[in-house]
């Protein structure tokens, strides 16, 4: 079995529990409390996490010497007594670069610089321009890189391997392997669809059960349950495109017909309302109809509590998004059971490039304390 990334990133684990995966987790957890924008005092973290008042000093004396969180002041309640010091996520120190669109990011999931390689049309975008990238941006940078993550709009397994991705022209690319020797850093990649879904969860408006559906050149959908995203059982999961709604219905690139990207990607919405600009809202209603009619029954098996639309805003607005309520209101609304609550994606265009930096900081991030022990 080849190992996956997570054991290729965290070198050396031991598969016991032993006091440093205790550190390990009890770190995680208060980054999780305080992540993104949060600031709590030790005593409180160690009341919400049950920790007794030793292991909150230690965990959080070691967080504050490997610069994953600061000291932000004391807090600002009234009355008489000492003033708590309070803690947050530290977003000077670390960074993280995500790509395939390239960034440098904080551990509070901002961006705070951009690059590009330039690439002419029709050329395949390959490991060595990622790697050109990354480059770049270290370059630029005057911190410590924790690791890279890579958001890919195509399938992506646990090892890292690019399944497919026609955008890109790639088929069983071992994109992980390559750029971790390239880089000799900690490398994450995954489904660019997932990482927006995670942004959303983060900084827009999505639940612990939620879903997002990305309409673009081709359609897809990402999946979180319980706070944690589905990948299936082939990383194959929220691959809605070529599913097909209607046998009778138009051509589709994969060789069917009616697949749902035949009529909903932006290419054919474009093309429709281009050739009869009149009918740009019928148009759209009846994409958001049809939308509605196809993930009724998912949307009712699943019970989810709210669903991002992430989409262009002239295809994916009010009306796209109406329609689409009042497909799923008609197929799903009982005594018993709303539709989830529609919106669109809040975090936009940069909502691969954050998830991904979130994917790749929650990953390292409890082991940032082995890493500085070993530099």
């Amino acid at each position: 079995m080849n190992p996956s990334q997570l054991e290729q990133i965290v070198l050396n684990a031991s598969t016991k529990t032993v006091p440093s995966d205790i550190r390990a987790r009890n770190t995680m957890a208060v980054f999780n409390l305080l992540f993104p924008t949060a600031a709590v005092s030790r005593s409180e973290l160690g009341k919400t996490l049950g920790l007794s008042r030793m292991a909150a000093t230690e965990v959080t004396g070691e967080m504050l010497g490997n610069h994953i969180i600061r000291e932000v002041g004391e807090d600002t309640r009234s009355g008489r007594g000492k003033r708590s010091v309070m803690l947050a996520i530290d977003t000077a120190f670390w960074r993280i670069i995500t790509v395939v669109q390239a960034a440098l990011v904080d551990l509070g999931g901002r961006i705070i610089e951009r690059t590009e390689v330039p690439v002419e049309h029709g050329t395949d975008v390959s490991a060595d321009i990622i790697t050109g990238l990354v480059n770049r941006l270290i370059a630029a940078c005057t911190q410590p890189i924790l690791g890279v993550g890579v958001a890919v709009p195509g399938v992506v397994d646990h090892n890292g391997t690019v399944v497919d991705a026609v955008q890109l022209g790639w088929e069983q690319v071992p994109l992980h392997d390559e750029l971790r020797e390239a880089l000799d850093m900690p490398v994450l990649v995954g489904n660019a669809t997932n990482a927006a879904l995670v942004a959303e969860r983060f900084f827009g408006e999505g639940g612990d059960n939620s879903m997002l559906i990305r309409i673009g050149a081709g359609v897809g959908a990402s999946l979180c349950v319980n706070g944690q995203i589905v990948d299936g059982s082939t990383c194959m999961a929220g691959e809605i495109g070529h599913v097909v709604v209607d046998p009778e219905g138009p051509a589709c690139a994969c060789g069917k017909r009616g697949c749902l990207e035949a009529y909903l990607s932006t290419n054919n919405l474009y093309a429709q309302i281009a050739g009869d600009p009149a009918q740009r809202t019928e148009i759209l209603t009846g994409a958001g109809q049809l939308l509605g009619r196809v993930m009724a029954m998912p949307l009712g098996l699943l019970n989810l509590h709210d669903v991002a639309i992430d989409a262009p805003a002239d295809i994916g607005g009010e009306t796209f998004i109406n329609a689409m309520r009042g497909e799923l209101s008609a197929a799903m609304n009982t005594q018993y059971m709303t539709i989830p609550a529609l919106h669109r994606c809040q975090v936009g265009a940069d909502a691969s490039l954050r998830g991904q930096a979130i994917n790749v900081l929650r990953l390292l991030v409890p082991h940032i304390r082995e890493r500085c022990a070993r530099e």
